[in-house]
């Protein structure tokens, strides 16, 4: 089973899954590969894989991808031959992508759990991009229309408002969910 986490930029989408992964052991990370520069503290396969433009536009070619994005002018895509390791292995995945990403991949692959994150606010959400140091704050605003119209899409849409709850919400929902595709 995937579980796929969406949301605009600052909406706590990795906070969150770094949590369900030091919550819940049968939770694994299905990283995201990416061109854009690694941010302090950010390792690579936690939660991006980073590499050059050339290198994504080389696996784009070579049909490597499950999909891929450019977002805020960057590249993001899932690995083929990542989703098909993680896959085999019949863990439950978790991965933040965008919602146009979700869109492509809900296409390519069964058993997915899509939860959209809002923020309380859009003046919550800057807030927050200004507290984690981000410059580009109007590029990432600049999807935020296009997201929040999208979280229609989604089995689940929450409002990220207090971090401990939302995680306790989608920590059940995994489990529910994970109890009906196993019948």
């Amino acid at each position: 089973m995937l579980v796929i986490l969406s949301g605009s930029s600052g909406v706590g989408k990795n906070t969150i899954i770094n949590r369900i992964l030091e919550e819940m052991d049968n939770v694994e990370l299905m990283p995201t590969m990416t061109t854009r520069e690694k941010r302090p503290g950010e390792e690579t396969g936690k939660p991006y894989i980073f590499v050059s433009k050339e290198e994504f536009e080389q696996m784009i070619e070579n049909d490597e991808l499950v999909e891929h994005q450019i977002v805020h002018g960057f590249y993001y895509g899932t690995p083929k031959k990542v989703v098909n390791e993680k896959i085999k292995g019949n863990k439950i995945l978790i991965k933040d992508i965008d919602v146009d990403g979700t869109q492509n991949l809900v296409k390519k692959i069964n058993n997915v759990v899509t939860i959209y994150l809002k923020p309380k606010s859009k003046e919550q959400l800057i807030e927050r991009l200004k507290g984690r140091g981000e410059e580009r704050i109007e590029v990432r605003l600049a999807r935020y229309e296009h997201e929040e119209a999208m979280a229609d899409t989604y089995k689940y849409v929450l409002i990220n408002d207090k971090l401990d709850e939302t995680v306790e919400k989608i920590k059940e929902i995994i489990i529910n969910e994970y109890n009906q595709c196993s019948k």
